[in-house]
Order: C-alpha cells, then structure tokens, then sequence
C-alpha cells in the first residue's frame, strides 16, 4: 500500500549517443595531453637550469648532455602540441556539426508547420473568401447609389435637422445630470468700531485744505522769516 503513491527518485535519463561519446572521449584525451605537456615544460625548466649549474662549475660535457635532453623534450612538446591542435579542430568541427543539425532540425518544423497552415487554408478558400469580399463591397456600393438617388435635398435638410435635435437633447440629460452648484450670498467682512481715544486723536487732526496753494503763496510762505512763521502756525490751527 505503502509503495503506491511513491514517485521515482531519479529523473529520466537522456540516451547517450554515440556523438556524446567521442565528445567525451575527445575531451579526455585533451586533458591528458594538458597534463603531459605541463609535466614536459617543467623539465625542460630543469634541464635549463642544470646545464647553467653545469656551466658554473666547469663541467662543459655534463652541460651539453642536460642541453641534448631539453631539446628532446622540446621535441616531444611539439608532437604534444600537435595532438591537441588535431583535438581541438576534431571537437571543433563537431560542434560545428551540432549546431547544423540544430539549424535543420528547426528549419525542417518550420517547414513542416507552414505546410500544415497552407493545408489548414488552400487556394480555392483565399479565392471565394476574395470574390465574397468583393460582392459585398459592390452591394453596398449600389445601396449607397440607391439612397443617393431616392433622398431629396429636403430629405438631407430633415435629417441634419433631427440630427441637431438628437444632440441638442442628449446635451440636456447629461446638464440635467450634473449636480446643482450652491448658491451662497457673499457676506460683507466685519469692520470693528473705533476706540473713544482714536475717534478722538481723529477729530484733533486739522482739516484737509481744499483748495491747492499757488506758487505764488508757497513762495511768499517760503520768503517769511521763521519767527513770522513759528507765530502764525497756532494762529491757522
């Protein structure tokens, strides 16, 4: 009972081509050959340094046999060299491939779906569909003679004056729907009353001449001396 609602741990499995195989294959003998040409690097390092060790300490033979085995090995480093250059370019040239079939797989769908939509609409339908199109346009093109022909110009008249109506009157239901606006009277602002003292100091200030002074007199006022003046100012207040 246990085992019924029970799902598969593991996921299905994509099928392993033969392609896949050579890829994988391909790859590890790159990195093998990787390998191998940093292990030849570093001895040729170390042959270098033991022939100038050599050199130093006056052991010319020694010297050349550690130079004779660095350019053996730089030898194999140029067959390793090779091999990764054939490598690459195989592993290339199957990607290459890859993304071909990729391109013609999605090339022959869309082939196959553009089939399937022609199938879905052939040419007699596009041909019937095209002269229904055209009947109905000429249809309509003879009703619209006709109405020409039957409507008078009074006709036209009466139909662009009751359309004016219809407006007019859809005009008033959309006022008549529209809220009222409230009518409110303007109130005049309040202007306080005047204290006792100032209505007072108010009255105490001397009358505004109503008359404007000529220039004459203003000149006869600026001539007199300022004694004269002093005693006449409590005489005009």
């Amino acid at each position: 009972m246990g085992n019924i609602f029970t799902h598969s741990k593991h996921p299905k499995q994509q099928k392993i081509t033969d392609t896949d195989r050579a890829i994988l294959k391909l790859k590890t003998q790159r990195r093998q050959l990787n390998s191998q040409r940093t292990r030849i690097e570093g001895l040729i390092a170390r042959e270098i340094a033991l022939a100038k060790e050599l050199i130093a300490a006056k052991k010319r033979e020694r010297a050349l046999l550690a130079l004779k085995k660095k350019k053996l090995r730089e030898g194999q480093l140029e067959q390793i060299d090779a091999y990764l250059l054939n490598v690459e370019q195989v592993l290339a040239n199957i990607e290459s491939a890859q993304r071909q079939n990729k391109l013609y797989d999605a090339l022959k769908q869309g082939n196959t779906a553009l089939a399937a939509l022609q199938k879905e609409v052939s040419v007699e339908e596009v041909e019937r569909l095209k002269e229904d199109t055209a009947e109905a346009k000429e249809y309509e093109d003879r009703v619209r003679e006709l109405l020409g022909e039957a409507l008078t110009a009074e006709d036209d008249a009466a139909a662009l004056q009751e359309l004016a109506e219809l407006e007019s009157a859809h005009a008033d239901e959309e006022a008549a729907h529209l809220p009222e606006v409230p009518k409110v009277e303007p109130v005049a602002p309040e202007v306080p009353e005047l204290a006792q003292e100032e209505k007072a100091e108010l009255e105490a200030l001397p009358a505004v001449p109503k008359t404007r002074p000529q220039p004459q007199q203003l000149q006869k006022e600026a001539a007199k001396p300022q004694k004269e003046r002093e005693m006449e100012e409590p005489l005009a207040a």
